[in-house]
């Protein structure tokens, strides 16, 4: 049987699994409609690679040789595959898009589900099956030049779309509270609508009050319950927003898009906006004895660079 097969099979199971009345199966649902995304994904790396190479890019180990004309060849070598960081490093130099944010966040529900929480919350599952949808469509569509409804079948298919649209629509409504709320931060705003539950990485946040003040309500996740204040519902949503500007940002020796704001210690100070959506402080980004620009790790509400305060301390 081939990987290709083999994945429709795994998430045409984990379908199954999850239309079944006992709730055991929860945890098998999610298990394997996630092997049948990475069997997808090696799926592809199996077309890719080379002829007689014994499909070099779905390998764990990748063998150099020479050939019987001198020429430097590469294969597969044992029968372990490249699980999902490999993948990931694969797809990138090979040029293959997947959204990975999503992709995570389906792995961050199949781990909590499997080891932290009930596997009777049909719930999570619902919102796992709802981004796996979107991954396995878009990779079938564009990668593997399958169409996903004909690829799973007119049952699985309805299954999928159903549970999605059920799930869509209390994500829909979470956000429409969200948007209810005055955030003082068109960052922070947008932040709120693509943030996930700390404990159980469900989308689905709602404020337990609306058109309110943004410190009058508590942010409340449907799934499992989890409870965040203000400060810590923002501190986390803009954290999960700049991930990767601030990633790259060091990454690449240049500025953060966020740092941890001198009015109330929390990683919330915007760079950009020269504010803290959070407790509203603004800061000169100009040294106000030379007049250069002051590096984001020395902006303290001083409004001077660390060379000038180190000099005014010394006058002192």
């Amino acid at each position: 049987m081939s990987l290709i097969e083999n994945a429709r099979n795994s998430i045409i199971l984990g379908l199954e699994d999850f239309e079944s009345a006992d709730s055991k199966r929860l945890v098998s649902a999610v298990r394997n409609v996630y092997a049948g995304i990475l069997l997808l994904f090696k799926a592809k790396l199996s077309m890719l690679s080379p002829p007689d190479s014994d499909e070099v890019l779905i390998k764990e180990r990748i063998i150099p040789s020479l050939n019987a004309a001198g020429v430097l060849i590469f294969r597969g070598e044992g029968k372990r595959t490249v699980d999902y960081l490999g993948i990931k490093e694969r797809f990138g130099s090979l040029g293959v898009e997947v959204d990975w944010k999503r992709v995570e966040r389906i792995n961050k529900i199949r781990n909590n589900l499997e080891h932290y929480y009930s596997s009777e919350n049909k719930d999570t599952v619902r919102g796992l099956i709802n981004e796996s949808l979107i991954v396995i469509r878009d990779f079938l569509t564009l990668h593997l030049d399958q169409d996903a409804q004909e690829f799973l079948g007119k049952d699985a298919w309805k299954v999928m779309i159903s549970t999605a649209e059920v799930f869509q629509k209390e994500e829909a409504d979470c956000r429409t509270r969200l948007a209810s709320i005055d955030w003082l931060s068109e960052h922070l705003a947008k932040a709120v609508q693509e943030s996930s539950c700390p404990r159980c990485e469900s989308t689905l946040i709602s404020p337990t009050l609306e058109n309110v003040d943004r410190w009058d309500a508590s942010y409340k996740c449907r799934v499992c319950g989890f409870i965040q204040d203000f400060e810590t519902f923002a501190e986390r949503a803009l954290g999960e927003y700049f991930s990767f500007a601030n990633y790259s940002s060091v990454k690449d020796g240049g500025e953060p898009a966020t740092i941890m704001c001198p009015g109330c210690s929390q990683e919330t100070y915007i760079l950009e906006d020269a504010f803290c959506p959070v407790c509203e402080e603004s800061c000169e980004h100009t040294c106000k004895l030379c007049d250069n620009p002051i590096p984001s790790s020395e902006i303290d509400g001083s409004g001077y660079c660390g060379y000038c305060s180190h000099k005014l301390a010394k006058d002192d």
